[in-house]
């Protein structure tokens, strides 16, 4: 009974450990406004703060474009404000009953040394058996062994955003988000996690327009 305790306390340790991913995530919501009598969303372009880790000149022009294709995923009104990362001072977007600025705050790439660590395996084994008639028979049978992994590693990926949601009338925020998001054996990653980041915080903005 020891032996079964250990080897799935052994099993759950790794299983945490290499865990692919981790994210942070900060919400902020104005609870008397109601968000149900918006139906038009003016979305401006991200603001990119943290670009020295840009592959190439072409990547913020593929990431505003794929952050209006998430902007345009709910049942709203999509008012698409480009060229600008956020309205005029003193001004308010018109033909909108909000609007969205955000900003990219982080885009990293990164690694650590998984340390050396050891799990045990069931093994399948064969031996011959002898039977009392002289006869002979091949069965299988299992034994329980340490399997040590060398230390390894990991190349991670990161990318931090902040959504901020106006009233278009007031110029009051009404919702904010801060998000960072982490993913292990990833090398240049950062796209994917910005579109998932992009596409939760709008589908998230959707969902609250149309709560009654």
């Amino acid at each position: 009974m020891k032996k079964w305790c250990s080897l799935l306390l052994m099993t759950l340790l790794v299983v945490c450990f290499a865990l692919p991913a981790s994210a942070e995530k900060t919400d902020w919501e104005d609870k008397s406004y109601d968000f149900s009598r918006a139906q038009r969303v003016a979305v401006y372009d991200v603001a990119l703060k943290d670009t020295a880790e840009f592959e190439n000149d072409l990547i913020g022009q593929v990431l505003q474009e794929e952050y209006e294709k998430c902007a345009a995923r709910p049942k709203y009104n999509m008012v698409r404000q480009r060229g600008l990362t956020a309205p005029p001072a003193g001004t308010v977007p018109e033909n909108a009953d909000l609007y969205v600025t955000a900003e990219l705050l982080k885009w990293h790439d990164d690694s650590y040394i998984k340390p050396e660590y050891t799990t045990y395996e069931k093994k399948e084994f064969t031996r011959v058996k002898k039977h009392s008639d002289g006869s002979k028979s091949t069965e299988k049978y299992y034994v329980t062994v340490p399997v040590v992994h060398p230390p390894e590693r990991i190349y991670t990926s990161t990318v931090r955003m902040r959504f901020d949601v106006y009233d278009a009338r007031t110029g009051n925020r009404v919702m904010a988000r801060d998000e960072v998001r982490l993913r292990d054996e990833s090398h240049h990653g950062q796209r994917g996690i910005f579109g998932r980041i992009s596409k939760s915080f709008f589908d998230d903005l959707g969902k609250k327009m149309r709560r009654k």
